[in-house]
């Protein structure tokens, strides 16, 4: 499996450092390049000199009156042009990661699976991008030039970038290349390669936590580049109000102190939670969630949260990198399949509404997620477990993955699995109609004995030349920690 090649910007909110320490428990699944700190409408550093009106004057931020409670104003605040910083998030806190806890866990996480970066490796990706203002593009950085050494290389491979916070840094990089190659015979060559490898994950219909993809033109000037959003969001800070009831409880304080914040992985106890006694430094009070559990974002007619100590808070830019996992689904393959979230949506594209098989309603849902959630316990405890005395995922291998097949055909499917620690395991044929391209009647399709790895599937007698019926296996092992890996099958109709 080749893994999939990544790049993080990141603003460094508290969600963002939690997006970050949960990461880490899967840096092996794939090909981090680059971690680059930079700005949004939320948080930026300054320069000591200029005001963000000089510097962006098309802002976004909410500034001062932002941060007032009850709040009266929304949108941008007039005065924000002249704000020198605001939020400045603490420097360096990703290498202090990278050299503390993540690299307390190590020796034990690449135990339990190959391809873990070591702590080294980590520092040296990471650099400091266009942090001074929101929006700020005026000049190449370390970080935007990692991205554009990237974006230029010879490699086909795609090329996710990831917007944890503004965009401007990865704008940045793509304005250089702009800037340099422009009025040379290289230009359209060059630029329809970047359109073709790269993906942006974090901008929606042009829309960041700043103004600065649409407000430099970049679908102009790279016309046809990908912008992509998951169908399902995960741990967004309002997402835990309410959760679907397969996996709500496992947002709350019981659960996040037994199996997370234990005190027993330096890594895990980073982990920022509600009312935990930590205070995030250049945060302001009403956003210090670790002292007083409170979540208010003065939005007109949502009334404020009130947590627990140690309820989850949030890492709503897990977004952008739980669809690069693959889990054994082909979502990070080939977008026409799920992932972990769902299926991720190119431009404009817009979810449709998921099928529920716990209920046999069309309604939010997402099947795959409580699997993610098992799967952070059980990872957990790799950051202080030898691998014989951990969990690790089941092994699945589908005989054929891709089948074709007439209409009222019995279609033999075959799998098999093995677990790596011999646990019992037990499987599933699952099929989603959002997943299908099937417009027939028959509504609730399955195989003969759902639970058999050698079963049949018989296709429905109206399906037509085309058609495509997708067939996942659930394979989860017996243990404490329960993990799950994905098989998919896929049944086109000739």
């Amino acid at each position: 499996m080749v893994k999939v090649k990544t790049i993080i910007t990141t603003d460094g909110e508290v969600d963002d450092m939690n997006s970050l320490i949960h990461l880490c428990l899967y840096l092996n699944e794939i090909n981090l390049v680059g971690v680059v700190y930079t700005s949004s409408q939320y948080h930026f550093n300054g320069d000591g000199i200029h005001t963000l009106g000089e510097v962006t004057p098309n802002y976004r931020t909410s500034g001062l009156v932002g941060l007032e409670r009850p709040r009266t104003k929304f949108g941008p605040d007039p005065d924000g042009k002249f704000l020198k910083a605001f939020r400045p998030f603490p420097m360096r806190w990703i290498e202090e990661l990278w050299n503390g806890a993540y690299a307390k866990a190590y020796p034990f996480l690449s135990k339990n699976a190959d391809g873990f970066p070591s702590p080294e490796e980590l520092v040296k990706i990471t650099k400091i991008g266009n942090i001074e203002f929101e929006g700020d593009v005026r000049f190449d950085t370390e970080g935007s030039n990692l991205i554009k050494k990237y974006l230029l290389d010879n490699d086909p491979q795609p090329l996710y970038l990831q917007s944890w916070g503004g965009v401007n840094t990865i704008v940045r990089a793509l304005l250089s290349i702009y800037e340099e190659y422009r009025n040379t015979e290289m230009w359209i060559e060059l630029r329809n390669k970047i359109v073709d490898k790269v993906r942006i994950l974090g901008v929606n219909k042009g829309i960041g936590q700043d103004n600065s993809w649409l407000d430099n033109k970049i679908p102009e000037l790279y016309p046809g580049i990908t912008t992509l959003c998951p169908e399902n969001l995960y741990g967004t800070y309002m997402g835990i109000v309410p959760m679907q009831p397969d996996i709500a409880a496992m947002f709350k304080a019981n659960w996040m102190k037994k199996n997370i914040h234990n005190e027993k992985s330096a890594l895990m106890d980073e982990y920022h939670l509600m009312k935990d006694g930590r205070k995030v430094e250049g945060e302001v009070d009403v956003y210090q969630f670790g002292l007083h559990g409170i979540l208010d974002f003065g939005f007109p007619n949502v009334p404020a949260q009130h947590f627990e100590q140690y309820d989850f808070i949030g890492e709503g830019d897990s977004n952008t990198y739980i669809p690069l996992l693959s889990f054994g689904l082909k979502g990070n393959e080939n977008y026409r399949y799920p992932g972990l979230l769902g299926c991720l949506l190119a431009g404009d594209i817009e979810a449709g509404t998921p099928y529920n098989l716990q209920t046999g309603k069309f309604e939010k849902y997402n099947p795959f997620i409580k699997s993610y959630q098992e799967d952070w316990a059980a990872r957990a405890r790799w950051c202080y477990q030898e691998y014989s005395e951990a969990n690790h995922a089941p092994v699945v291998e589908i005989k054929n993955t891709n089948i074709t097949a007439k209409p009222l055909e019995h279609v033999a499917i075959s799998a098999d699995v093995f677990d790596p620690d011999y646990d019992e395991v037990k499987t599933v044929w699952e099929i989603y109609p959002q997943y299908n391209h099937y417009g027939g009647k028959a509504n609730l399709l399955r195989v003969w004995e759902q639970t058999s790895l050698n079963t049949y599937f018989t296709v429905p007698d109206d399906a037509k030349a085309g058609d495509e019926f997708v067939l996942i296996l659930r394979a989860q092992d017996v243990n404490e920690t329960p993990m799950t890996t994905y098989g998919v099958l896929t049944i086109k109709v000739n």
